[in-house]
């Protein structure tokens, strides 16, 4: 399926390693030029792609204020354009409510939601000037139903979901799409990290918890960050405006969601991209 990406200019943050450097990656080999941002770009060199897509990186720190508002300029000063935004973020600290600390909520504000929001606004004002593009949020699962030890996680990234939900009402006119995918259990490094803690603190083993974690899935596996690359890049693409539907249901990914996006190009569709 050819998702009319070919030339296209996308912007894909914290994409060193894990999702997002699955999706700068499944970006590239649709033929997009793709920005990728990361504090350490180590693992997210400059490539070339068959069919001419490419990745250019753009270190930056999405802690450092000044950096995150001069990254969207900086991919369109450079590359001319910006198409396709992917904002996804690091993971903050793993806390119990009770063990949290003002600090903690300060902390993860400035690593998951003051950032986001910059390039939100900054990447929604380069669209809207040119009447067209896509916005794709990277939240959780969490956001939908939080886990133990999830509480600053699934506070923070449910207020980027309402303001995604927000943009989508408020951006429609102007041919910007917005949509969030909520990955699951995903197999990033992050995720073993936390099935170690996991295990230390339960006196178990990283294979038992692996276990607990997927007991519920249907297929019962977590999935991997290049199956969470297919449904943004699909959302990325014109295919979701283009494909007549009210509401569809995709179960290609294990254990992801999509959330709504009204898409105004067609005032009387509501379209809803939903990944249970």
């Amino acid at each position: 399926m050819d998702l009319q990406l070919n030339g296209k200019v996308a912007l894909v943050t914290a994409a060193s390693k894990g999702i997002g450097n699955a999706v700068a990656q499944r970006l590239a080999r649709e033929g997009a030029i793709v920005a990728v941002s990361s504090r350490s770009v180590a693992g997210a060199a400059e490539q070339l792609f068959d069919g001419g897509g490419k990745i250019v990186t753009f270190p930056a720190d999405l802690g450092n204020v000044a950096q995150t508002g001069a990254l969207v300029d900086q991919v369109v000063a450079r590359l001319g354009r910006l198409d396709i935004a992917v904002l996804n973020t690091p993971g903050p600290k793993i806390k119990p409510f009770l063990d949290t600390e003002l600090e903690d909520w300060s902390g993860a504000f400035d690593v998951l939601v003051r950032p986001v929001v910059q390039l939100a606004l900054a990447s929604a004002k380069q669209m809207a000037a040119n009447k067209s593009g896509s916005i794709v949020f990277l939240t959780s699962t969490w956001v939908k139903q939080p886990a133990p030890g999830g509480a600053l996680s699934s506070s923070m990234r449910s207020a980027l979901s309402s303001m995604s939900k927000q943009m989508a009402t408020e951006l429609g006119a102007y041919g910007v799409r917005v949509n969030q995918v909520q990955p699951g259990a995903t197999g990033t490094d992050r995720m073993h990290d936390i099935v170690r803690m996991k295990a230390d603190k339960n006196g178990t083993s990283a294979e038992q918890e692996i276990q607990q974690i997927v007991k519920d899935i249907p297929l019962g596996r977590w999935g991997n960050p290049e199956e969470i690359a297919d449904a943004v890049a699909y959302l990325a693409s014109p295919w979701p405006v283009l494909s007549l539907v009210q509401r569809c249901r995709l179960m290609a990914v294990p254990c992801a969601r999509f959330e709504p996006a009204r898409f105004h190009r067609f005032p009387e569709i509501n379209h809803d991209h939903v990944i249970d």
